[in-house]
């Protein structure tokens, strides 16, 4: 598992998305992202994720094309599995280009406070759980 993601407070999923985002931390948050669908379908349970990207930089070439692949490759079977992702990033400007829904109709938030997204991201797994 990669470690720019972080399962044990599952099934909230804590991430990390900072500085230069190469290929390989690419991968491995496409991989970890892979890992974390797979244990929700074998529990039958949601997941929701906070991804901090606070302190994010221009990312290696080719590095946001895995990702956004990945997400456009399975944002139906995302949206299924995860009651929602929290973005905390650095701006209030930033927070505004979230939006929700996200891909495959995914509940997404963007926030500069980190305890606001992960209180979010509770209060999802909450109705999800409900």
């Amino acid at each position: 598992m990669s470690n720019l993601v972080d399962l044990t407070a599952w099934p909230l999923v804590n991430a990390g998305q900072n500085g230069r985002l190469t290929v390989q931390d690419a991968t491995e948050l496409a991989d970890a992202l892979r890992t974390t669908l797979d244990r929700a379908k074998a529990e039958n349970r949601q997941f929701a994720i906070v991804m901090d990207q606070r302190e994010r930089s221009a990312p290696e070439k080719g590095a946001t094309e895995i990702l956004h692949g990945f997400w456009t490759q399975h944002a139906e079977e995302i949206a299924a599995w995860c009651a929602g992702m929290a973005s905390i990033v650095a701006t209030p400007s930033l927070a505004d280009l979230v939006q929700n829904p996200g891909p495959g109709g995914l509940a997404v938030l963007g926030t500069v406070d980190p305890d606001a997204a992960a209180a979010w991201a509770r209060d999802r797994l909450a109705l999800a759980e409900a």
